[in-house]
């Protein structure tokens, strides 16, 4: 291309975007996976930094974007990364790295290169960044309107998580206005995708909802639209304290009005009975007593005497 070049550039003119990672270890469900990909880049970086103490230096070029006379790195984050810790562990200021550097580019045009080519090398991304990272670059392009076969081959994933990406990416489309670069910032861009998104969906869309950039989580926002229950996998300690609260209290009061309180208090009360709960509840016939009643509700109003009557879940 006639605006690249190749040059020698002190890494402390360079800058390091989180937003232009694709790797987002947040995104992997299972601990012990994430944090297997945690040590790997813990891992490359250490390799690197030894070997710019041992005389080695960075073996492969970075890669920067100029966008309005900043420099920004969209390949190369663990080497610059690397560089600068070598820079201040061997008190140097006059190290350079080779680069790559590709100018007149807007921002738009270095997210979408930073996320492509995360994917390809160094520490290798689990498939849920990777989907996730596609995922961000297709809204920040503003291309929504691909069909669910076009998504498979696009982001090599089964038809099931397509339809995903279809439902939220069309979401997307809705509730922001305008691209990227109508916007001051990707984060001015996120925060208004985030308002519009929570202002629609305020109980499934929680602060767990959200990927490190600031973009829907494609299930989560899959799942909100089509009205899904969303079974908090990756909620806070508290947040999933409260849903279970919250959950729990609804099956109660559904089985209460299923049951009738007389046989729900019973059936309670022999549950209590040598738990650990720390609950006491007194014998049917001092509670009958108190309530100035000898009758109770036997059977639910609603009960035909031919079948034993459902509650609205599956089991509690």
């Amino acid at each position: 291309m006639s605006d690249s070049s190749f040059i020698d550039i002190n890494p402390r003119e360079v800058i390091l975007d989180p937003a232009m990672q694709a790797r987002d270890t947040d995104l992997i469900k299972n601990k012990s996976a994430r944090r297997g990909q945690e040590l790997k880049q813990e891992s490359q970086s250490k390799e690197i930094l030894d070997d710019l103490h041992n005389g080695v230096g960075i073996k492969q070029p970075i890669t920067l974007f100029e966008v309005n006379g900043k420099k920004l790195v969209v390949d190369g984050f663990h080497r610059v990364g690397a560089s600068l810790e070598y820079m201040k562990e061997a008190k140097r200021d006059d190290f350079t790295v080779r680069a790559m550097l590709i100018k007149n580019r807007s921002y738009t045009e270095a997210f979408l290169t930073a996320q492509e080519a995360n994917q390809s090398h160094g520490v290798g991304v689990t498939k849920d960044e990777v989907n996730q990272s596609k995922f961000r670059s297709l809204v920040v392009a503003g291309k929504y309107d691909y069909s669910v076969s076009e998504i498979q081959k696009l982001v090599g994933c089964c038809r099931g998580q397509a339809n995903h990406v279809s439902r939220a990416l069309k979401t997307c489309c809705e509730v922001i206005q305008g691209k990227l670069e109508d916007y001051k910032s990707l984060e001015s861009f996120t925060n208004k995708l985030q308002s519009q998104l929570k202002l629609n969906y305020p109980e499934a869309l929680t602060k767990s909802a959200w990927d490190s950039k600031g973009f829907p989580k494609v299930r989560r926002l899959s799942d909100a639209v089509s009205g899904k229950k969303y079974i908090p996998k990756d909620k806070t300690s508290e947040e999933y304290r409260l849903y279970l609260i919250e959950d729990t209290y609804s099956k109660i009061d559904s089985l209460i009005e299923s049951v009738g309180e007389d046989n729900f208090r019973e059936a309670l009360r022999k549950t209590a009975r040598g738990s650990t709960l720390g609950i006491s509840i007194t014998r049917r016939d001092k509670w009958l007593e108190q309530a100035g009643t000898l009758a109770s509700d036997e059977v639910p109003d609603n009960w035909d005497g031919s079948s034993v009557p459902e509650s609205s879940y599956d089991a509690f």
